[in-house]
Parts: structure tokens; C-alpha cells; sequence
């Protein structure tokens, strides 16, 4: 069994970005600054969640 990396354009849907969110990134930087870009994100719907959690405890 191997166990393969994701492509940068995976890592990005991961994150919640769209194809044309990453083909517009990919046509500037390199594939390592998009690994690096969608490492950096943060995924909008697990934030909304956690807001929402929080806000129920106050």
C-alpha cells in the first residue's frame, strides 16, 4: 500500500477554495507558494461553527 501527496488543486478544495480560486493562484505563484497559501487558510466553515459554539456559551 503507498500512500501518495495531494495535489496543490486538492489542498485547496480541502479548504474550501473553488477551481477558479486556484487556477487564478496558480497562473502567479509556484506550487510549493500554494501548498503554502492553502496551509495557511482556514476553512470559513469550521470558523462559522466555532463562532456559533461560542456565542451559545455566552
Amino acid at each position: 500500500m503507498r500512500i501518495r501527496k495531494i495535489t496543490p488543486k486538492e489542498a485547496w478544495r480541502l479548504m474550501g477554495f473553488s477551481d477558479h480560486d486556484f487556477l487564478l493562484a496558480a497562473n502567479v505563484v509556484s506550487e510549493y507558494q500554494l501548498y503554502k497559501q492553502a496551509g495557511n487558510s482556514m476553512v470559513v466553515n469550521v470558523i462559522y461553527e466555532i463562532l456559533k459554539s461560542l456565542i451559545k456559551k455566552v
